[in-house]
């Protein structure tokens, strides 16, 4: 899924807190600060290359039989299971995925020849960092061309509102040293580069389980600087800070100004020209009929000739389907209701059965001008505390006068946000757009409004994965370990890139690789998923 704005800004206000002088000047480097796109969790050092150490090896001694040419049953048709599927294709091997729904795609979904003048927006999975550089290249193998939305006229700006008023990067980062300060405190027993996972929890253990409001209590947050952390990480990671891992907070800023991230894999900078959902859909077409759709798993066990037995539901009818291997690409969401007969660690089931996720939700509004641009000089990009949380402009790099700004909200609003109609809560955004912008309700169109509510979305019931308190210092890492025969894909498998495309196209690679492993071909290792 694409990530909040507003964490970007955040974490950019976070690393340059402790210079601001207490007269609230701007710190050195803050003009190329206000420009740069900083990475947003600098794939959050939770260990991966060493986990994905753990994982070859885990994979490299399975038991059972291990035949020389594997028949690979891939369960889930979003991008992490079409690319585990394509890539062992690519090896010759037999490979069948079988997807619950009649589409392609899970959370990547492109809603085109709704908006006028042929305007393309993301339901789903929307922005692409420079730093994701396997889905890049996937996009480029299929012949997709990428749209540069950095390609920005001078002088237009992010808008940051809270408690009534805008605020300046210089002001919010002078609000926020004590936070810093408090962090860096904390963080300080962690060690320089903290790797931070079940299999090593060390120091951080008190810290996962304090939530990140209770951190911010501690460390003495107030007023409007606070709220600006608390929404930010609502609509980053879809959970209430309360029912947050302080974790996903303090490990998400760099709070060492001598080692500023400033170019890094979160400039949100690249959008798949005609919709991201093309990049699954061209890895459907490539596979063919090895791609079946309409089948939910119910369950999964070990037969007696050493292959597995998954049993699915198409209709009212059941069937079965055999393989060597089986990658599970499914959200632990719906996992969890899956009786899953096969020999896994405690640290997995508890993962599938708890692990935390998001109640981000997204709503396209419609514009038939974009007056923020026009008469406020602004990217469309807003942050405020007035309920909306997040907005951006879709219609970025696209053609004509119309325009799309997307709504993006998680915890409670996320939630909220599947209430009444589109047409209504787009005229609450419209509301809130206009007191910041004034003037530019004249030109909403409440009757272009759509929403995706993921949430409710019954093939997902989430939008992606968020560490509850306890939990990654309980289980976090082993999402993605292999089982034997059976390996795991998806973005809450991710190390590195946890809630975005990317997660799921490197989990894809991943599994592909460790199934190629185990049937004595392996291929070179690739950077951590």
């Amino acid at each position: 899924m694409a990530r909040s704005p507003l964490a970007r800004w955040l974490r950019r206000a976070l690393q340059a807190a402790p210079d601001v002088p207490g007269n609230g000047a701007p710190p050195p480097g803050a003009e190329a600060l206000r420009t740069a796109r900083p990475t947003r969790r600098e794939a959050i050092r939770l260990g991966g290359a060493a986990l994905a150490g753990v994982a070859v090896s885990r994979c490299a001694s399975l038991p059972g039989p291990a035949p020389e040419r594997g028949e690979v049953l891939v369960v889930g048709g979003g991008l992490a299971g079409l690319t585990a599927a394509w890539r062992l294709r690519q090896e010759g091997l037999s490979v069948t995925v079988v997807e619950a729904q009649e589409r392609v795609g899970g959370r990547m979904l492109s809603l085109t020849g709704h908006f006028p003048g042929g305007l393309v927006a993301e339901l789903g999975g929307e922005l692409i960092d420079t730093g994701h550089e396997r889905v890049r290249a996937m996009a480029t193998e299929l012949g997709l061309a990428l749209d540069d939305l950095l390609d920005e006229p001078e002088g237009l700006e992010e808008t940051v509102f809270f408690a009534g008023a805008r605020r300046t990067y210089a002001e919010v980062a002078g609000a926020l040293r004590p936070v810093v300060e408090a962090a860096r405190r904390d963080l300080a027993p962690l060690g320089e580069e903290p790797d931070v996972s079940y299999r090593g929890p060390g120091a951080a253990r008190d810290l996962d389980r304090m939530s990140i409001s209770e951190w911010l209590d501690r460390a003495g947050a107030t007023g409007w600087a606070r709220t600006l952390v608390e929404v930010a990480f609502e609509s980053e990671c879809g959970l209430p800070p309360g029912e947050q891992s302080s974790l996903n907070f303090l490990l998400f800023a760099d709070f060492d100004p001598a080692k500023p991230r400033l170019y890094g894999d979160s400039d949100e900078r690249f959008h798949v020209r005609g919709g991201n959902d093309q990049v699954p859909r061209r890895l459907a077409e490539r596979l063919g009929g090895s791609v079946v759709r309409g089948e939910r798993l119910e369950a999964l066990r070990e037969g007696s000739d050493g292959r597995f037995v998954a049993s699915f539901l198409r209709g009212g009818t059941g069937l079965e389907r055999r393989a060597t291997h089986v990658v599970l690409a499914v959200p632990f969401t719906l996992l969890r209701d899956v009786r899953l007969d096969v020999p896994l660690s405690p640290a997995k089931r508890r993962a599938i059965r708890e692990l935390g996720y998001g109640t981000n939700a997204k709503l396209m509004t419609g514009w038939s001008r974009r007056a923020w641009r026009t008469d406020h000089r602004s990217t469309g990009t807003l942050m405020t505390d007035l309920g909306l949380q997040v907005a951006w402009e879709t219609s970025r790099q696209q053609p004509g006068t119309a325009g799309i700004l997307t709504n993006f909200t998680g915890g409670a609003a996320g939630v909220a946000l599947g209430r009444s109609t589109a047409p209504e809560r787009s005229a609450e955004v419209a509301a809130q757009v206009d007191a910041v912008f004034p003037g530019s309700s004249s030109a909403h169109q409440p009757a272009q409004a759509v929403r995706f509510h993921w949430p409710t979305h019954p093939w997902t019931l989430g939008s992606y994965a968020c560490y509850r308190p306890g939990q990654l210092t309980a289980f976090g890492g082993a999402e993605g370990e292999p089982e034997g025969r059976v390996l795991f894909a998806g973005e809450h498998t991710s190390r590195g890139f946890q809630g975005f495309m990317e997660g799921a196209c490197a989990t894809g690679e991943r599994a592909a690789r460790e199934v190629l492993a185990s049937i004595g071909r392996p291929r070179a290792a690739a950077p951590s998923a």
